[in-house]
C-alpha cells in the first residue's frame, strides 16, 4: 500500500506541476487523457445543471440527508473566547469560516452524490462564501445536489489535475482557500503536494471497517455490514473481531467470495478493542451485549456505530462520512464545521496592562537573546 501510494505522488507530481504552469489548456488536456473524451467546456452550465433530473425517491432522500447534516454541523459551531490572561491584557479567539472551498465530487463508476452533501453542507452552514465543485463527467444526481444547495460553480473535471486547479487557480477555475472531498490515490496524492498552497481535509485512502462481535450479534447483519464497505472497492479492507466460533464460522460461510473480508477469532472482547485500537479503523462497529462497556474506551477510530450499520452513517445519520483512514484516526477525526471555519487571535492591551508586560517580556527576550523586542514594550 506505501509503495503504491509513493507511486501515486510520482505520477501527480508533474500533472499538478503543468497545471500550475499552464492552466486550462493543461487541465483538458490532462481531463481528456485521464477521464475521457475532452469535455466541451470546463464549467458546467446553468442549463445543464437545471436540467439534471433524479427520481423522487432519490430526490426526496437527498433532501432528508441535506437536512441531517445540516442539523449536525449546526451544533457543532465552536464559541468564540475572551479572556483577561494577565493583569490589563485581553486575548480574543473568533471563528471565521473560509472565503472559498473546493470540493472534489467522485463521478466515474461509483458517482458519489451524498460526498458534495457531506462537504458542501458544512462549509455552507460555517459561512463560506465561494464553494467550487469539481466532478468529471457530472452525473444527474451530483448535479441535483448542487442545484438544491445552491452551489451554481461547477466544474467538469476531477482527478490531480483538478485539485491543481483549485490550489493553483487557472484561467477559468479562481484557486480556493481549501480542498475537500474524497478520491482515489491519485487525487489524495495531489492534495498532500498542494497542502503547502491550501488547507486540506485529510488524505483518505481506501474505505476501513472493524466489526466487533460477540455471541449476541446476527450473524446476518455482521456479514451485510463486513461486505457494505468492501463494495468500496478491491482494496477496501473490512474486518471481524469476535470471540464466539459459531458467529464466526458462520459468517466466515456468508463472506466466502470477498478476498477483501476477514474474519479473525479473539479470546476477549478486550482483545478485539485493543486489536481495532492499534488499527485505528475509518469505522467502527459495536455488535456486542454492552456496548457502552467498549465505547468508554475506544479512542481511535473515525466513526464508532452502535446498534446499526455504518452504511447508517454513509448516509442518513447526519454525521460525517468524510473520515480517517489507514491508521490516521490516531491522530485525527472526520471533516466537521471546523473543516471549513479559522481561528483569528485578538490580543488587546491597556496602557497600564503595557507596561505590566514588560516585566515578562524583558527577562525573556534577554534570555532568547531578543534586545530589541525588550526595547518594543518599554517599563
Amino acid at each position: 500500500m506505501r509503495r503504491s501510494f509513493d507511486e501515486a505522488l510520482t505520477i501527480v507530481a508533474p500533472i499538478v506541476a503543468d497545471v500550475r504552469e499552464r492552466g486550462d489548456e493543461a487541465l483538458l488536456e490532462w481531463t481528456s487523457r485521464l477521464d475521457g473524451p475532452r469535455p466541451d467546456g470546463i464549467r458546467v452550465p446553468a442549463e445543464r445543471v437545471e436540467a439534471a433530473r433524479v427520481d423522487d425517491d432519490v430526490l426526496d432522500a437527498l433532501r432528508r440527508m441535506i437536512g441531517a447534516v445540516r442539523r449536525f454541523s449546526e451544533a457543532q459551531r465552536p464559541v468564540d473566547t475572551s479572556v483577561e490572561a494577565a493583569p490589563g491584557i485581553v486575548s480574543e479567539r473568533r471563528w471565521l469560516p473560509l472565503g472559498a472551498v473546493g470540493i472534489c465530487v467522485p463521478s466515474g463508476r461509483l458517482p458519489l452524490p451524498s460526498s458534495l452533501v457531506m462537504t458542501a453542507v458544512p462549509a455552507l452552514v460555517a459561512g463560506v462564501g465561494r464553494v467550487a465543485v469539481v466532478t468529471p463527467n457530472p452525473a444527474d444526481a451530483t448535479l441535483v445536489v448542487a442545484r438544491e444547495l445552491g452551489i451554481d460553480e461547477v466544474y467538469a473535471v476531477g482527478g490531480a489535475q483538478a485539485v491543481a486547479a483549485l490550489a493553483y487557480g487557472t484561467q477559468t477555475v479562481p484557486a480556493v482557500d481549501a480542498v475537500v472531498g474524497p478520491g482515489n490515490a491519485y487525487v489524495t496524492a495531489a492534495k498532500l503536494l498542494v497542502a503547502s498552497r491550501v488547507r486540506i481535509d485529510l488524505p483518505a485512502g481506501p474505505s476501513e471497517v472493524v466489526v466487533i462481535a460477540d455471541a449476541s450479534a446476527s450473524a446476518v447483519a455482521v456479514a451485510a455490514d463486513l461486505l457494505a464497505q468492501a463494495e468500496h472497492g478491491e482494496d477496501s479492507d473490512a474486518l471481524l473481531l469476535t470471540d464466539d466460533a459459531k458467529l464466526a464460522r458462520f459468517v466466515e460461510g456468508l463472506v466466502s467470495a470477498a478476498p477483501n473480508v476477514a474474519v479473525e477469532r479473539v479470546d476477549s472482547l478486550d482483545e478485539a478493542l485493543a486489536r481495532s485500537e492499534a488499527y485505528a479503523p475509518e469505522h467502527l462497529e459495536l455488535h456486542v451485549t454492552d456496548p457502552n462497556a467498549l465505547l468508554d474506551r475506544v479512542r481511535n477510530a473515525g466513526s464508532v456505530f452502535v446498534g446499526c450499520s455504518s452504511v447508517v452513517g454513509d448516509y442518513a445519520a447526519g454525521a460525517t462520512h468524510v473520515l480517517p483512514t489507514g491508521g490516521l484516526a490516531r491522530s485525527m477525526g472526520g471533516l466537521g464545521l471546523e473543516t471549513f471555519l479559522k481561528p483569528l487571535q485578538v490580543v488587546r492591551a491597556s496602557a497600564d496592562g503595557a507596561r505590566r508586560a514588560a516585566d515578562i517580556v524583558g527577562p525573556l527576550a534577554r534570555v532568547e537573546g531578543l534586545p530589541l523586542h525588550a526595547a518594543a514594550v518599554p517599563a
